[in-house]
């Protein structure tokens, strides 16, 4: 592998050589070998690179993790999300209470919902509006861990350093929730 430097643009590029004078006599001409520094540099970025992307499907991974809600586990889904507020904002507003008749509609005190494993829970608007928050909630811890993750790799300076980044490691616990109490 030989490292070569764009004269022009700087950017490191790498050809599968044994010498420099086995490449083409145009790419020698547009490059120049890169210092071990450049090298160095190049693969630290590169590292990080990697690990970034490893981090963000990390990432990803976890934002769709079912929640726990009263010993029920839930999809944790911006369509889940969506779909309660909808739920609650229809259940709230003025046209829930009546339709044009004036009859009077979803006027019950539960509503039925389904959790991760497509079995009906008995649900209140508060049980709904607390799932959302729980949802939320595990949403921030997911995205805040990405950011910490994310500045630890850029902070490293060597690529040992990149290489001890990982998602698993993390003093945060994550929390159950009982009746919108986090449990610990």
């Amino acid at each position: 592998m030989i490292y070569l430097k764009n004269k022009q643009t700087n950017e490191i590029v790498t050809f599968e050589v044994d010498n420099y004078l086995q490449l083409s006599k145009n790419i020698r001409d547009q490059h120049i070998e890169a210092t071990q520094k450049e090298i160095d540099t190049y693969l630290l970025q590169e590292a990080k690179n990697s690990k970034i992307t490893e981090i963000q499907t990390a990432k990803e991974i976890d934002l769709y993790l079912n929640v726990s809600y009263n010993n029920k586990d839930f999809i944790s889904s911006e369509k889940a999300v969506s779909s309660m507020t909808g739920a609650i904002n229809f259940i709230s507003s003025e046209k829930a209470v009546s339709n044009m008749t004036g009859a009077i509609i979803l006027d019950q005190d539960s509503y039925s919902w389904l959790d991760a494993n497509g079995n009906s829970v008995t649900m209140t608007v508060n049980d709904l509006k607390s799932l959302v928050g729980i949802i939320a909630t595990q949403r921030s811890l997911v995205y805040n861990k990405e950011a910490t993750k994310i500045k630890e790799i850029n902070d490293a300076q060597t690529i040992e350093e990149v290489n001890l980044v990982d998602w698993n490691l993390s003093l945060a616990v994550s929390p159950t929730f009982t009746s919108g109490i986090i449990d610990s």
